[in-house]
């Protein structure tokens, strides 16, 4: 089934579709618009089978690569604390006064909110003599994915204007002979010194607010105090992401640019950790540890590290 439209607002498209089979949505001809596979997060240069979680352009995109949430209006507010960067002016003895600069919690109050996990659709390039398309991953049809199959049909309607749906069922139906997930920049192994590494979050945190910016400088150069021998940035959906590896300890850390994330420390096998899927990062059952960003990210981040 092949639909044109900027985007679509109902489950109708879906009707001829058996309830249970598996559905991929289909992007065709995508390399005819460079610009266009490029923002969706592609690189001109990457080969057939490369696989990414889609970059963050709009909406659905952000949906399917980050946490989003839904606000409850029946419920009382309630309070939540964030955290900004901020110069303030304080007294500093004799009649005079100085200037501080630091990260400070300010509690407020809002409605409540239910926080979802990313619906985390990967696609794969297929870049082939007879074809050049995006196809997503298998996405089965019950009620519970609704929401996230419209989400992803909307993600790629937004962007190219036609995307082609298939069924499991069909005869035509077939999956990516080859599948290469490429979700982060490696960093040959080796100790990086801070410069160099600030260098590249500095170049990352471009997009971002001051306080995100400056969260995500004082928490990798606290992680990179540590001396570690591995790391690697997020590409497209996981931009904005850094992990730093201890090798011998089987010990990563990933850190992120919202102030309303976490980081999160892993003992798993780099190959491992690096097939997880957005979602599953975020999933609390699976490190070892999380360290809520707030201003007193450091005291956490030592005690948990044992410095």
């Amino acid at each position: 089934m092949i639909i044109r439209k900027n985007r679509i607002r109902s489950e109708s498209y879906l009707n001829e579709f058996k309830k249970g089979s598996n559905l991929t949505i289909k992007v065709n001809n995508v390399l005819n618009s460079q610009t266009k596979i490029e923002k969706f997060g592609f690189k001109l240069d990457d080969v057939d089978g490369t696989t990414i979680l889609p970059s963050v352009f709009n909406s659905y995109s952000r949906k399917n690569a980050e946490q989003f949430y839904t606000i409850d209006k029946t419920l009382p507010k309630e309070k939540y604390t964030q955290t900004i960067y901020w110069t303030r002016t304080e007294w500093a003895g004799r009649g005079e006064t100085r200037e501080v600069t630091e990260f400070t919690d300010i509690v407020r109050e809002r409605y409540h909110r239910d926080y979802h996990l990313p619906y985390s659709v990967e696609f794969t390039l297929s870049r082939t003599e007879s074809e050049n398309s995006i196809v997503s991953q298998q996405i089965k049809y019950v009620d519970d994915n609704i929401k996230k199959i419209i989400n992803t049909i909307n993600l790629v309607l937004s962007l190219f204007g036609e995307c082609e749906i298939i069924s499991d069922e069909e005869p035509s139906y077939s999956t990516p002979a080859k599948v290469v997930h490429v979700n982060w920049d490696i960093l040959p192994k080796g100790k990086y010194p801070w410069t160099k590494v600030k260098k590249s979050i500095e170049s990352i945190s471009k997009k971002y607010n001051n306080t995100q910016k400056e969260m995500m400088l004082r928490n990798c150069e606290e992680i990179n105090k540590l001396s570690p021998d591995f790391v690697a940035y997020g590409r497209a959906g996981f931009r904005g992401y850094a992990v730093f590896g201890f090798t011998d300890k089987n010990l990563y850390i990933l850190e992120s640019m919202f102030p309303n994330n976490a980081t999160y420390i892993f003992e798993k096998d780099w190959e491992e950790l690096s097939m997880l899927s957005k979602g599953e990062i975020l999933n609390q059952s699976l490190h070892k540890a999380r360290i809520i960003h707030t201003a007193k990210w450091n005291e956490k981040f030592e005690q948990i590290m044992g410095k």
